[in-house]
């Protein structure tokens, strides 16, 4: 599977390093700004007509729109992205399925990453914008700018992963540490992407920078989350009458993507 690394490394404005953990912060760092968590270009593709094998994007295509429509997507395919630049710039991961307060069956899933400091969660699919250090024995725990995650261990190879900021503090998935091997989860993600899929019906953006993360959702509208609180962003009257190119602006997100996502075609 080819990716266009070189081209990808600008997108997120970094350069080509020798594999370690300040590298693959400043990959999860700059991935959170810049490739968003978004549910657009999924929700999009799915009007197209095809199948479930048609609709899923793999490494190739998810990096190909995040270039020409700067895209990303949710977790399965993001993750498997994630992956690929990872292997390609020569770090050792696996793929993890996860378990949330959800019936659905593998509704998440996370990277873990091994360096000479130890074995690290590494999810841009949830997203996490840190490498959060994981440990068979005790609690662990990262400040990202909008959130601090806790792993805590369990038996049987598990972490549960918490986050927290002021008054709020909640479960947000359990890592299953045994890996799975990549034909299993293609299928996963395939799966997704069937009628009853995940994230098929309301268009959901984030990102994070240094400032918290950014994020709209059709119930709460634009809000900024940093460790002090979720605050309301209005939107202009302007932008309330023209929400795709507001969105498209704020998010850097092709209009055209969010048009048919948003149908306002």
């Amino acid at each position: 599977m080819s990716i266009p690394t070189q081209a990808i490394l600008q997108h997120l404005d970094l350069a080509r390093q020798t594999p370690s953990l300040d590298y693959l912060n400043a990959i999860l760092v700059a991935w959170s700004a810049r490739i968003p968590w978004e549910t657009a270009s999924r929700i999009a593709r799915h009007q197209q007509d095809g199948t479930a094998a048609d609709y899923a994007r793999f490494p190739s295509q998810f990096f190909a729109d995040a270039l020409d429509y700067s895209t990303g997507g949710t977790c399965f395919e993001t993750n498997l992205a994630l992956r690929a630049l990872l292997t390609d710039l020569g770090f050792t991961s696996a793929l993890h399925f996860c378990d949330m307060e959800t019936p659905t069956i593998n509704p998440h899933c996370a990277l873990t990453v091994e360096l000479e400091s130890g074995t690290y969660l590494a999810d841009m699919g949830y997203p996490i914008p840190n490498a959060l250090r994981l440990d068979d024995t005790e609690t662990t725990r990262i400040l990202t700018p909008a959130y601090a995650f806790r792993a805590i261990p369990h038996f049987n190879h598990r972490w549960e992963v918490r986050r927290e900021a002021t008054g709020y503090e909640s479960q947000s998935f359990v890592l299953k540490g045994e890996p799975i091997d990549e034909e299993t989860f293609k299928a996963r993600l395939i799966r997704d992407h069937e009628p009853d899929g995940l994230f098929l019906d309301e268009v959901i953006i984030s990102k994070t920078t240094g400032a918290g993360m950014l994020r709209y959702s059709p119930d709460k509208g634009l809000v900024i989350r940093t460790h002090e609180a979720e605050v309301s962003v209005p939107l202009l009257p302007q932008e309330q009458a023209n929400l795709v190119e507001a969105l498209s602006r704020r998010f850097d997100l092709s209009s055209h993507i969010l048009a048919i996502a948003l149908n306002q075609k």
